[in-house]
Order: C-alpha cells, then sequence, then structure tokens
C-alpha cells in the first residue's frame, strides 16, 4: 500500500523541516548534534529500517517522513501522480513494509518508486532530534546521520557508519 501525500499543508510542513535539515547539513544553520556519513545507497536495505526504529525510539517518535527533494517534488512528482514524494514510516515498520513503500511506484508508472527515483532525500523526525540527509553519490559517504552526541555509540552497534 503506497502511503505517498495528498495533503498539501501537510507537505508544505515537512518540506520546510528538511530545508532545515539541508541548512544544517550544509553549516548554514548551527547544531548541537553530531553528523555521521554512510553510504546513500544503503538507505534502501533492511539495516537501514533497523536503525531508523531505533532512532525513532531514542527520539520518542511515533513517526518519521522520508521525503524527496530531487527530482523536484512539486514540479515532478505532484505535476505527474498528484502525489507529494513523502512516506510516512511509523514506528513499529517491519523491514519488509518498508522495502515495500520504497519499491512501490505511482500506479502510472511504478518505476517512479521513491527507493529509486531519488537524487537528495531527508528523514525528518517529528521530535526534531535527529535526521538524514542524502545526496546519492559514487563514494560511500553521500548519507549523512545527525544525532545527539550520546547516541553514537548505540547508532554505530546498528548501522556501520564513517566518521
Amino acid at each position: 500500500m503506497i502511503q505517498w501525500l495528498d495533503d498539501e499543508k501537510q507537505f508544505d510542513s515537512i518540506l520546510a523541516e528538511a530545508r532545515r535539515c539541508v541548512y544544517i547539513d550544509s553549516g548554514r544553520i548551527s547544531t548541537e548534534l553530531t553528523r555521521l556519513s554512510f553510504d546513500d545507497a544503503g538507505i534502501c536495505t533492511a539495516r537501514f529500517n533497523e536503525l531508523l526504529q531505533a532512532l525513532m525510539k531514542s527520539g520518542d517518535d511515533e513517526e518519521c517522513f522520508f521525503i524527496v527533494l530531487r527530482p523536484d517534488p512539486r514540479l515532478y512528482f505532484y505535476g505527474n501522480f498528484m502525489r507529494f514524494p513523502v512516506l510516512r514510516i511509523k514506528r513499529g515498520t517491519s523491514s519488509q513494509t518498508y522495502l515495500s513503500m520504497l519499491n512501490e511506484g505511482p500506479t502510472s508508472s511504478p518505476n517512479d518508486s521513491l527507493g529509486t527515483n531519488w537524487w537528495e532525500c531527508l528523514v525528518v523526525s517529528s521530535s526534531r532530534r535527529w535526521f538524514v540527509h542524502a545526496l546519492r553519490s559514487d563514494q560511500d559517504n553521500g548519507g549523512h546521520l545527525w544525532v545527539p552526541g550520546e547516541w553514537i555509540s548505540q547508532v554505530l552497534a546498528i548501522y556501520p557508519t564513517t566518521r
């Protein structure tokens, strides 16, 4: 079951938070969070869902949102499919469900699933205590995970990253 958003007001709110996270990642907004790098291809794995589930538990989040920023969410995704490229990932979502959500495209264009059709994406938490910003890269460091410093050992136990 695809869970892309069609609510523009909710999309705008999630998009604003995603942009704030991009500004943090670029150094334009200061933060006390610590950045860990990882291979962006890992976003489409069961292990990454395990990490998201642990982060939601640590942040006391009931959900987080996977949002695609490139291709353009309004011009490309909404313009072609009348849906915004945002997946709601709830706490307790199984890895199988997570992967199915990433791999299910719009009925009119199954190849446009969010797991394959992104160049820049984010996972934003409702608590604003952590986030993920990823750019497709041929290196192994296109993904950036931002977490409180005290979570680092827990993150490294669950998900391999580079510093």
